[in-house]
């Protein structure tokens, strides 16, 4: 079988003939498909979204056709060339819109893959969110490095009473809003805080005391957040901001970093608190090396 035939085999398998459900149709970057590494393909239906991290005209060019020709109800298809933080998007085949609605686990999403590197949605965290919208019911969640505000739609509509999100990008926050929205949720019940973590733990501690709370950060954002430095200055907060019993989900998406590097934060900042559970990689996302992949652990605060 060709490299196309089989990306397209996993594609056919994948992609939702019906509805508006978002997944990772192809995953190569997870070093799990010999050749593949560079390629990944994601369904924004009706839209898909070929990535590519180094130029293979050849292989896309017969990967959208076959694409085209294999599934049903794709009305556009664009590829997005990435080269470090250089991004560049282009519409191969059909119509694509700046703006999509989309859904994970019936939940709306306003994305822009055109636009943005991130479309505006990690579905690599969706099993996540699951998880957790059946334990949120009747909680105070604090969603930090909120972006877009996705666990915070999920913990509204299965319960939460009240969500605090907290990113340093007003533009995603407003993005965050527009989800809520979409979903007929209560904005009173939500606080949209752009601001600095780490110039508004004051802020905070007035918003709580936290049932639940999640630290999903980037791996390094210059002028905010090194791993390395930055993850104990959170986890030692956590006697500041969260109820005895509360439910905290730590995630870490570095390459460089492995869980045990997670582990260790957490054995020392809260050295009373170990692991409930680490959670596998998202089905959608399957990786050679899971160590470098996204590591997320959840432990009860004591």
């Amino acid at each position: 079988m060709t490299e196309v035939a089989s990306v397209i085999e996993e594609c056919l398998r994948k992609w939702p003939s019906q509805g508006t459900e978002a997944r990772r149709l192809f995953h190569g970057r997870g070093q799990s498909y010999p050749g593949l590494e560079h390629l990944t393909v994601t369904a924004w239906p009706p839209y898909i979204q070929i990535s590519t991290y180094k130029e293979d005209a050849s292989l896309v060019k017969d990967l959208v056709g076959g694409l085209n020709f294999e599934l049903s109800g794709v009305n556009g298809i664009f590829v997005q060339a990435r080269s470090g933080r250089t991004t560049a998007s282009r519409v191969v085949s059909g119509a694509v819109p700046q703006k999509i609605i989309v859904t994970e686990a019936g939940l709306k999403y306003e994305i822009r893959p055109l636009k943005n590197q991130n479309a505006g949605l990690f579905l690599d965290m969706g099993h996540v969110r699951r998880d957790l919208a059946t334990l949120v019911e009747g909680k105070r969640v604090l969603n930090l490095f909120a972006y877009t505000c996705a666990f915070s739609v999920s913990a509204l509509h299965h319960g939460a009473t009240s969500v605090v999100n907290i990113d340093m990008s007003r533009a995603a926050l407003e993005i965050g809003a527009l989800n809520h929205r979409l979903n007929d949720h209560d904005l009173r019940r939500v606080r949209m805080l752009p601001h600095n973590i780490f110039k508004s733990w004051w802020k905070l501690r007035q918003l709580g005391p936290f049932d639940v709370m999640i630290i999903d950060p980037p791996a390094k954002q210059k002028g905010s957040f090194v791993a390395e430095k930055s993850y104990g200055q959170i986890l030692k907060r956590l006697p500041e901001l969260v109820a005895p019993g509360a439910t905290v989900v730590a995630a870490l998406n570095s390459p460089f970093l492995g869980g045990e590097f997670l582990r260790e934060q957490i054995a020392r900042w809260v050295p009373d608190c170990p692991v409930v559970s680490t959670y596998p990689l998202h089905p959608d996302f399957p990786d050679a090396c899971p160590d470098r992949a996204l590591k997320v652990m959840k432990f009860e605060y004591r």
